[in-house]
């Protein structure tokens, strides 16, 4: 994946404040219920959707905590110690 561009552009996603987040899952993970992340970096493909490094904690038994690049749709700011609504 050959990221590109770092400048800010009238289409490019909140910066900041926000640097917790909700990372709201896809189907294939099974569980809907989004997972706590904190943003690291945001970057921009070749095709120009953004991504941002996020550390991830999954839910489950005995949590883990990971660090990868999530499309920047998937996000939510967090605004408190609830997850987002998913409906």
């Amino acid at each position: 994946m050959g990221f590109v561009d770092r400048e800010r552009t009238r289409n490019s996603p909140q910066r900041e404040p926000h640097r917790h987040v909700w990372v709201r899952q896809t189907r294939e993970y099974g569980s809907l219920t989004p997972w706590p992340g904190l943003l690291i970096e945001w970057r921009r493909d070749s095709k120009g959707k953004w991504f941002a490094l996020v550390a991830v904690v999954s839910g489950g038994v005995g949590n883990h905590l990971g660090v990868s690049w999530v499309p920047a749709d998937l996000l939510v700011p967090a605004k408190g110690y609830a997850p987002p609504d998913t409906t």
